[in-house]
């Protein structure tokens, strides 16, 4: 019987299985979504693959952000419930899925996000003037050279002529990674690498390089670490997973509206760049206080909980 099989093996072969189940959940999600992108939009992959190459003049952005969203949920949410049915008798306990939280607690891990972008630009500011050793410059540059692939591609994706693409960017970029990401990192890796430490923090930050290094871009690392140690502890105060995808849901929700905004011309352009011009530090520390009262609560209520 496949069900719990997982459940006393080592955390190692835990983690072995999760990562097979990741990729092999891709690939046949790639496969559905190379399929369906015949059908709905055409595309014969085989035959015209530039048409979902993002630095392509032929790119097609609506098949390809359909193909992506296809392939993120083969990638991240479909794996860790699995793995929780072969790891566990109750897949929703596993997944910290069923924990309930008051509508406060969750109103202040988004709000605590919000408050946090300051600190998080400074860290990106930080993080953009780490330099590798001089033997690593030809590594250095590569990462620099798909960094700023990276932002023309996400600028692409960003482009939103109407409020229909505004629901689609927030499907693709923020409700589906905050839920997939999540469930994957804190729902299934947290919890691995907790039992292969024996020590929830450093079962938190490993957990959160592994979700930095994914997105592949090191002069984000820093920002998105952070992020990654804000979402394990979250989970860690409330034993509710729920909590930490709203705020991951708020800080990639409010990226997709603000930039919608700004090309509407109602936001500023420089609203998405507070706390990394200036007096960034002071921006920095002035975020840094302001969501400790609120880490403090969530850290609290899990003592009076406990």
């Amino acid at each position: 019987m496949l069900k719990a099989s997982l459940e006393n093996k080592s955390p190692l072969v835990q983690l072995l299985i999760s990562l097979l189940l990741v990729v092999g959940s891709f690939a046949i999600s790639m496969f559905i979504g190379t399929i369906l992108s015949f059908f709905l939009f055409d595309i014969n992959l085989l035959e015209a693959s530039q048409q979902l190459d993002i630095n392509s003049d032929q790119v097609n952005i609506g098949a390809l952000k359909f193909y992506q969203s296809i392939y993120s949920i083969g990638m991240f949410i479909i794996p860790p419930f699995i793995f929780a049915y072969l790891a566990s008798k109750k897949i929703r306990a596993y997944l910290f899925l069923n924990g309930k939280s008051s509508l406060d607690k969750y109103l202040l891990a988004a709000f605590a996000i919000i408050l946090s972008l300051p600190l998080i630009n400074l860290l990106a500011d930080i993080n953009s003037h780490l330099q590798l050793p001089e033997f690593l410059s030809g590594v250095e540059n590569w990462m620099r050279n798909a960094e700023e692939q990276a932002k023309v591609a996400t600028e692409k994706f960003l482009i939103m002529k109407d409020v229909s693409d505004l629901w689609i960017n927030l499907l693709m970029i923020a409700v589906i990674p905050a839920l997939g990401e999540e469930l994957l990192f804190r729902g299934v890796i947290q919890r691995i690498f907790t039992k292969m430490t024996n020590n929830i923090h450093w079962a938190i930050v490993i957990t959160a390089f592994l979700f930095a290094a994914l997105h592949m871009q090191f002069f984000g690392l820093l920002p998105r670490m952070a992020m990654g140690i804000l979402f394990g502890y979250l989970l860690v105060w409330t034993k509710n997973l729920w909590v930490p995808i709203i705020a991951h849901l708020a800080n990639n929700g409010l990226a997709v509206i603000m930039t919608y905004y700004i090309n509407k011309g109602n936001l500023p352009e420089n609203i998405e760049k507070i706390g990394s011009e200036g007096n960034f530090w002071i921006s920095g520390i002035i975020s840094l206080l302001l969501i400790s009262p609120i880490l403090f609560y969530f850290f609290r209520s899990r003592k009076r909980e406990a």
